[in-house]
């Protein structure tokens, strides 16, 4: 799986990863790659909206179909933290579990790490076995992340954004 920020910035051709999700006042919209038209859902016409198994997807049942939306797609997690109340079999305990138990994530500055890994850089998490001077891991991880950045002349802000449903690390240091 390729993060939220890479695939936004840096993979832009990898467009079976591209769908985003947008919140708009009355439900929601789903934009595909390359120029489809975004299709626009309220959220009267879903009559219900629960997780996988897995949790990994978002099952939506509205009067023509079944909506799936995967945890790859870009918006994902802002969208499960905006479904309103009334859907009762959707697991509201979950998302608050799931985004209360994310750690910061020391190179990219967004509380995304789950499990040792930045769902939106992608990186791991420095500790004792990833490198022994976390600095320096910090920085190398840091100068891939935003190398085309620099490369192109542009400015790396020095705090982070909270981006796609994820709140930035107000303690977040950038090393290069």
């Amino acid at each position: 799986m390729i993060g939220f920020f890479m695939r936004k910035f840096f993979y832009k051709k990898l467009s079976s990863e591209l769908t985003e999700i947008k919140i708009t006042s009355h439900g929601f919209s789903l934009h595909q790659s390359f120029g489809a038209k975004p299709k626009t859902y309220d959220w009267k016409e879903i009559s219900d909206i629960h997780f996988s198994k897995d949790n990994e997807e978002v099952i939506i049942q509205n009067l023509e179909k079944s909506i799936i939306l995967k945890n790859n797609f870009i918006g994902w997690y802002e969208f499960i933290q905006n479904i309103p109340p009334n859907f009762t079999n959707f697991d509201f305990q979950y998302v608050r579990t799931f985004m209360n138990a994310l750690l910061p994530c020391e190179i990219c500055g967004i509380i995304a790490v789950k499990e040792n890994k930045c769902l939106v850089c992608e990186n791991n998490a420095w500790n004792n076995e990833t490198a022994d001077y976390k600095a320096e891991y910090l920085k190398a991880k840091q100068l891939d992340l935003f190398s085309s950045l620099l490369q192109d002349g542009k400015e790396i802000k020095q705090h982070a954004e909270p981006e796609h449903g994820f709140q930035a690390d107000k303690n977040w240091k950038l090393y290069i």
